[in-house]
């Protein structure tokens, strides 16, 4: 199941949250520093990052909020 890498002081992934707006999405948020082996393991090293199911991972905002809106 995909989901978001991210941090509440981090400003892109403000940024990408009012984006998503108050849309209904299936995407869960995880906290980068309370997972910081699964974002080495992963190559994560900027956030958001949304891990798709296939462990590929997108940084582009754009692309993100795309993603999710076509994974409903």
């Amino acid at each position: 199941k995909m989901f978001i890498v991210s941090e509440e002081l981090c400003q892109n992934c403000k940024t990408l949250k009012r984006m998503l707006g108050d849309k209904i999405i299936s995407v869960q948020f995880v906290k980068a520093s309370e997972n910081m082996d699964l974002c080495r393991e992963l190559g994560i090293k900027t956030i958001p990052a949304l891990v798709k199911d296939d462990n590929t991972v997108v940084f582009d905002l754009g692309e993100i909020v795309s993603e999710v809106e076509n994974a409903k």
